[in-house]
């Protein structure tokens, strides 16, 4: 059994007055100066040398997400949501040691900087207890189960999918996230990481979409269910 780790979704908003609306990282950029295993690194020495104090609720999770300007410069959601006030401290942490943080890298898209959406999981409890270095955030985001495994949810999504007609001869990886409801349902199917094909991803959405019918475990706080957040890696191969 896997173990879940659960995650409310936030609700992001910044106030952009007068400023370029921010926009995703291009594939493959960092917005931190050595990628998350750096980011997490450096959060987890602040934690240190600021002496900081964990959470009492071991189960704090959050989802923080800020925008990186083109100075380098960030700054972090308004979130009025149930996320954060439910994850008060793990919110707070995370702003706090943002304080301390220096090496955020803008976007460059087509030469030129923008402003851009970045986002970082934040558990006290690991980042104060039972950090290991080289962790990412897929390592902090345990995936979810569903009835059968994870082996029975690739396959059901291989079944949803007619990818006959797309040619490619280099392996390459999507990445779609959703929400896990306290219901069970799947909800807010989005994509993270692009194909480089557009209407290959939708094709791939389209097919996991029509999989929300299926019910889900959520995770549990407290002995309460959650919603949950969930990243779905996929890898492709070329046809043979």
């Amino acid at each position: 059994m896997i173990r879940i780790l659960f995650l409310l979704l936030t609700v992001f908003s910044l106030k952009v007055s007068g400023q370029e609306a921010p926009v995703d990282y291009p594939k493959g950029m960092d917005s931190y100066d050595g990628g998350e295993v750096q980011f997490y690194r450096d959060f987890h020495q602040i934690l240190i040398d600021k002496r900081l104090k964990p959470c009492k609720d071991k189960n704090e999770l959050y989802n923080l997400k800020l925008v990186v300007y083109e100075d380098a410069s960030v700054k972090y959601g308004i979130d009025n949501s149930s996320a954060a006030s439910n994850n008060k401290c793990a919110f707070e942490l995370g702003i706090k040691v943002l304080e301390y943080m220096n090496k955020w890298k803008p976007a460059v898209i087509n030469g030129i900087k923008k402003p851009a959406v970045t986002s970082f999981l934040i558990s006290p409890d690991i980042m104060f207890n039972r950090y290991k270095d080289g962790y990412t955030t897929q390592d902090i985001a345990t995936i979810l189960e569903m009835p059968g495994g994870m082996s029975r949810f690739r396959a059901e999504v291989a079944r949803q999918i007619d990818i006959s007609d797309f040619v490619w001869n280099k392996p390459f990886k999507l990445v779609v996230t959703f929400v896990v409801s306290n219901e069970g349902k799947m909800e807010n199917v989005q994509l993270k990481e692009s194909s480089g094909n557009s209407e290959f991803d939708q094709r791939i959405l389209d097919g996991i979409k029509r999989m929300r019918k299926k019910k889900w475990t959520p995770a549990k706080r407290n002995g309460e269910p959650v919603e949950s957040f969930y990243t779905l890696p996929l890898n492709f191969n070329p046809p043979r």
